[in-house]
């Protein structure tokens, strides 16, 4: 299984996979997962850094120190879940960026 098809089973229950509905957590286990995949194929591309960037220039943010530092100060302006904001966000970069 790779990231694009894990991902909609997380965001169906994410408590399944990590303690709360939390992106920090969330980072963690795609972190390991990521880690893994990168291990099992040299040529693996993950969507992290280019998702840094993209969220850095869309909402004009100041540097932070990863992804999902980004997608909680947006959730906290917002009045939204980080896990809700992170699946907004992250399908509107796939969309935007087919090859990331």
């Amino acid at each position: 299984m790779n990231i694009e098809e894990l991902l909609p089973y997380i965001e169906k229950r994410p408590q399944m996979y990590f303690r709360e509905k939390n992106v920090f957590f969330l980072e963690t286990f795609l972190g390991g997962f990521l880690l893994n995949e990168h291990l099992k194929y040299e040529s693996f591309k993950d969507f992290r850094s280019n998702f840094y960037d993209w969220l850095q220039n869309k909402f004009c943010l100041e540097n932070k120190s990863t992804w999902a530092d980004f997608v909680y100060v947006i959730s906290q302006k917002e009045n939204l879940n980080s896990i809700d904001v992170f699946f907004r966000e992250y399908y509107l970069f796939k969309k935007e960026n087919i090859q990331y």
